[in-house]
């Protein structure tokens, strides 16, 4: 970099005069010791180089105070990227010369990049099952019987339980949409049995996409459970159906037994015949709910009859011949009635939410049909759009406004609030007969319950709810959690809100109708309806719950699938009811064996957290506990990690779509993994004849003070240091 090219890069935007005064005072104060005293040096020559030196710092500083400011261009060149992908799933297992292929895969991960390291491309290698996770192919890779893939320290599972290309595909596409990727080259068996289909409604990257088939594509001999068909809760004393799909694969003649066990007991079974080389066999036991907790339904389907050992050591795998699944049994669900003034789409919106949890029912009924001596069942109460100004509260609806039932009041512009008891509702209404729109704002403070975590940036979204005009005051008693916008105004006016009042009775209150369309828009920005669902459940299971008066909680799954994270939350309150993160939590897990894993909770704002990462499938309790004001506290409980064996199916591989696959988006089908040699030059030329190498230069233009410079600090100080010794030494000050 010249001297030339640095002053044009440099930008000063001062006006003319600030130069003037600037050049003034570094000359008017090196003339003054200078030229017009007498303690410098004697000698003309020294004088004026001291006079210079003096001149050069005084002029940048003062150039430094007018602000200058230096430009500097990078330039970065990014190389070609070409992505390598490859299915971690066990369905590429299944048949015969299992470990071969997983041989062959773990050569082909290792070895297929270096022709194109080679060729001066970047390499970046990922595995998926349900997620992309990224693959160092350069670390040593080693595969061992069970299927487990180390690399480095870090364990990568081959035997992941689910899979989903279409998720592979679209993560790729977010993560390298504007990077510069010459293609991609996927190994897979083309099975997809979560998420998207990978052929449709899923984006790919506009680079050609390679595809290597895995797994077998030959029919297999299998019996297998495909299918169980169950509720996930029952109800004690009732029977519970339980339908299972059997299929079976390549043994025309032969006959199956299918069994049905209940925590181990057998309680049913069938037996029947296959009469084709593909057959399928719907079977339907029904099962006591005798206790309640949790049953462990296991089903169990076998070869039976003369040749049945024969028959089962030429089956593909046997791991697929049983599968299990946990039907919670309930004491009873959660009652709630809706009482309403007139049909109303909020009324389909909120009964849609309340069923979406499975442990409540919901019944509706109008205002004008109840019956003068009874109303159903119900633990909490709904009232939409009642009372109005023109027409009193039924009865029995007015004697429940005075127990102590949970009352959810949801009204609009024909809502007469005024009617309800203020301890009640918590609101002062002043309102008038005309109606106006309201849109919500979050209040922060809001702590009753965990509102959704997607519900703040929805809310600005959301079409507004219909109100009456006028001003609402909130009682002391009453916590808000959404607050009234007109437009851009952010009120302090109750839109959503809930108050307890002097005799511990709980209300909520909604002060508007058109919840219907938050529901809509809720889908039509999530692709599903939680955040609303979770809104409505929530409140509802605010208002029904009591006073938990306990100092030590903690809360905790109960089933969990295999490949999800164990994850638990706790928290911890003073004396005073307080939450408070000043005391240690331990944890015990005890797998079936009763062998023991430690654990200690994290603190993050509040309360406390723990991930216990992924278990192998199987039955779990634990057993916590922490030390608060010199006394123990301990929580306990059961968690149960279903194994998934969807991907031991008897399917075989999908390298047809492979084919498809690549023909769509400008690659290739590369074959079979089993045909390729990963050394040889014919598949990598296949590539390179479709992908086109480029090279992209960017160039980052910084602009930096120049005063930040450390390197013009040491030269002004080692022209100050040079003149004051120079100074001295001539018997100067």
């Amino acid at each position: 970099m010249t001297l030339l090219s640095i002053l044009s890069d440099l930008i000063v935007d001062a006006p003319i005069w600030t130069w003037g005064v600037a050049g003034a005072f570094a000359v008017g104060f090196t003339l003054l010791r200078y030229a017009v005293g007498t303690d410098g040096p004697r000698k003309v020559w020294l004088r004026w180089g001291l006079g210079i030196v003096r001149l050069f710092v005084l002029g940048v500083l003062c150039f430094l105070l007018l602000e200058p400011i230096l430009r500097t261009l990078t330039q970065e060149v990014e190389r070609s990227t070409m992505l390598f992908v490859h299915d971690g799933t066990s369905s590429q297992w299944v048949g015969e010369d299992s470990t071969a292929r997983r041989l062959a895969l773990t050569e082909w991960a290792l070895h297929a990049p270096d022709v194109f390291i080679e060729n001066g491309y970047e390499i970046e290698s990922f595995i998926f099952g349900t997620q992309l996770s990224s693959l160092d192919h350069t670390e040593s890779l080693r595969t061992e019987v069970d299927g487990s893939t180390t690399s480095g320290t870090s364990t990568v599972t081959m035997n992941l339980p689910r899979t989903d290309i279409g998720a592979a595909i679209e993560e790729l596409n977010d993560k390298f949409s504007h990077r510069n990727i010459a293609g991609v080259i996927f190994t897979t068996d083309g099975l997809s049995n979560r998420g998207l289909d990978p052929e449709f409604g899923t984006q790919f990257l506009e680079v050609p996409h390679f595809f290597v088939g895995t797994g077998d594509t030959t029919s297999i001999r299998d019996v297998l459970v495909d299918q169980i068909l169950y509720n996930e809760v029952a109800y004690l004393g009732n029977d519970f159906p339980i339908e299972t799909i059997i299929k079976a694969r390549g043994f025309k003649g032969s006959s199956v037994k299918t069994s049905l066990y209940v925590n181990g007991e057998l309680v049913d079974e069938v037996v029947w015949s296959v009469n084709s080389e593909l057959d399928a066999e719907k079977i339907r036991f029904q099962v006591p709910a005798n206790k309640a907790g949790t049953e462990k339904i296991k089903i169990v389907s076998r070869l039976v009859g003369e040749t049945a050992r024969e028959n089962q050591a030429s089956e593909a795998t046997l791991s697929n011949n049983s599968k299990i699944v946990y039907v919670e049994i309930l004491e009873s669900k959660r009652r709630i009635l809706i009482v309403a003034d007139s049909p109303h789409p909020d009324i389909a919106a909120l009964k849609n939410a309340i069923l979406s949890n499975k442990h409540q029912v919901v019944e509706v009924v109008w205002a004008n049909d109840i019956d003068r001596d009874i109303l159903p069942t119900h633990e909490i109460l709904i009232l939409h759009n009642l009372p109005k100004a023109d027409s009193p509260l039924p009865g029995l609806v007015a004697e429940k406004i005075a127990s102590n039932t949970p009352i959810l009041f949801i009204g609009g512009a024909e809502t007469d609030f005024a009617q309800l008891p203020i301890e009640r509702t918590g609101i002062i209404s002043e309102q008038s007969n005309l109606q106006e729109s309201v849109e919500a704002s979050l209040n922060t403070g809001f702590s009753l319950f965990k509102t959704p975590d997607a519900m703040e940036p929805l809310l600005m979204s959301l079409p507004p709810l219909s109100t009456a005009l006028g001003k609402v005051r909130a009682s002391n008693s009453l916590e808000v959690m959404l607050y009234q916008r007109l437009i851009s105004l952010k009120t302090e006016w109750p839109l959503w809100a809930f108050n307890r009042d002097a005799s511990g009775r709980r209300s909520g209150v909604i002060l508007g109708d058109g919840l219907w369309r938050w529901r809509m828009e809720d889908y039509l920005r999530n692709d599903n309806f939680d955040v609303f669902d979770g809104m409505i459940n929530n409140s509802i299971q605010y208002l029904s719950s009591r006073d938990d008066v306990r100092r030590f909680r903690i809360s905790a799954p109960t089933i969990l699938d295999e490949d999800e994270r164990l994850k638990f939350s706790a928290q911890v309150y003073d004396a005073s009811l307080n939450p408070t993160t000043d005391v240690e939590i331990s944890l015990t897990l005890f797998d079936k064996d009763r062998k023991e894993f430690d654990y200690s909770f994290s603190t993050t704002s509040h309360h406390y957290t723990l991930n216990c990462g992924r278990l192998y499938p199987g039955e779990y309790s634990w057993i916590s506990n922490c030390i608060l004001d010199g006394k123990l506290y301990e929580e306990s409980g059961d968690i149960i990690i279903k194994a998934l064996k969807i991907e031991m199916s008897s399917i075989p591989a999908n390298h047809s779509l492979l084919m498809r696959l690549s023909d769509k988006n400008g690659g290739q089908y590369l074959g079979p993994l089993s045909s390729i040699d990963v050394n040889s030059e014919k598949w990598s030329d296949l590539v390179f004849a479709n992908v086109r190498k480029r090279d992209i230069l960017h160039e980052f233009t910084e602009r930096l003070d120049l005063i930040r410079y450390e390197l013009i600090l040491w030269i002004l100080l080692g022209a100050f240091t040079l003149e004051w010794v120079v100074r001295r030494r001539q018997g100067g000050y």
